[in-house]
């Protein structure tokens, strides 16, 4: 049953929670800003660079709110806890017969609630203005229109596709070039301009493609004309280098680790999807108790604690990721070894916290 006490801490962490997510979204940008000031500088100041920066942070924030979601949730559950001693709320409150946990309850539930919320701006949200973010930062840093200068990429059957020139609104690479071999062991090489992707046909459509076939027995080439080359790799495949991790929905993760069974960041990301919302809450279970716990001194220790861990915590997640990206480790063990260990302390804390 919900009490008058537990509107009140929900009320406070819901305050916290918005002084911590301003805090660090408005840290984040700032220093965003910053990093790329000297580019907006030397694209020049046009009548629409207002309307254009707000409308790219705008279409940033989701992927911001992802990254930062750690600090916000971990801080705006301390500084809840560190208000309430701070003034004897506290104390009061564990007079009235309520157990440290069942005080920090209203805290727990609220913040399994936000991280739900953060699944669907992870799946939703940051996904829908990836492409449309980076059409923005080419408005604001270049002459407007987004170019890829080179993407490499291989389509499921392994063949290596080389985009030189990729425009991303048109959908069209300026010149491509395709290499493999053949199942009789012939290296076919494939290249043409103005490649547009025909979705029905299955494949990419060239204008003056040219093939060459070299058979191992023989010393000639064959050179035949290649307006066509079959192949399940979409455009936005060719994006996935220029994207950051949280801006793939669970779907395109799905379908990219199935197509590309031997890459491992896929692998990973599979895993990471659900880790990454996991592992938010278990900081918070995590780093709650040490701010239940009577510290002597100052009443930052706890508080200061529990961030240290924070930080650790996301420097030995980042460290083995990039582990199971090299193949080092398991990529399933990468994305799972952390939550495993953040859990397992949350439960031995939380359980030794006065009940």
């Amino acid at each position: 049953m919900i009490s008058r006490l537990d509107r009140y801490v929900a009320r406070m962490f819901l305050s916290s929670w918005l002084v911590s997510a301003v805090f660090f979204i408005g840290i984040f940008g700032v220093l965003k800003f910053f990093g790329n000031l000297g580019n907006l500088l030397e694209r020049g100041l046009g009548d629409n660079l207002l309307g254009t920066l707000g409308l790219y942070y705008l279409y940033q924030l989701p992927t911001i709110v992802i990254i930062v979601a750690p600090f916000v949730m971990l801080m705006a559950a301390l500084f809840t806890v560190t208000r309430l001693q701070r003034h004897n709320e506290f104390m009061a409150m564990l007079l009235t017969g309520r157990s440290s946990r069942r005080v920090v309850a209203p805290i727990i539930v609220l913040s399994a609630l936000f991280i739900l919320g953060l699944v669907w701006v992870q799946e939703v949200a940051a996904p829908a203005t990836a492409v449309a973010k980076l059409g923005l930062e080419a408005d604001l840093y270049s002459d407007g229109t987004l170019i890829l200068d080179e993407v490499t990429a291989l389509d499921s059957d392994g063949r290596l596709f080389v985009a030189t020139g990729y425009y991303v609104e048109e959908q069209r690479i300026q010149r491509l070039y395709v290499s493999y071999a053949d199942a009789a062991g012939r290296e076919i090489n494939i290249e043409g301009v103005d490649a547009i992707h025909d979705e029905e046909a299955g494949g990419w459509r060239l204008r003056n493609g040219i093939s060459e076939v070299h058979n191992p027995d023989e010393r000639e080439k064959v050179v035949a004309d290649a307006p066509f080359v079959p192949t399940d790799l979409q455009p936005e495949d060719l994006l996935v280098d220029y994207l950051q991790e949280f801006e793939l929905s669970f779907r395109e993760i799905l379908e990219r680790a199935a197509r590309y069974p031997n890459k491992n960041i896929y692998r990973l990301r599979k895993h990471y999807h659900f880790t990454y919302p996991l592992s938010i809450f278990l900081l918070v279970l995590l780093g709650l108790p040490f701010v239940l716990k009577t510290h002597t001194g100052s009443p930052w220790v706890g508080p200061a604690i529990s961030f240290g861990i924070c930080v650790v915590f996301m420097l030995v997640d980042v460290n083995l990721r990039l582990l199971g990206v090299d193949g080092v480790i398991s990529p399933v063990l990468a994305a799972w070894l952390p939550v495993v260990v953040a859990g397992s302390l949350a439960f031995v804390l939380m359980d030794a916290v006065e009940a």
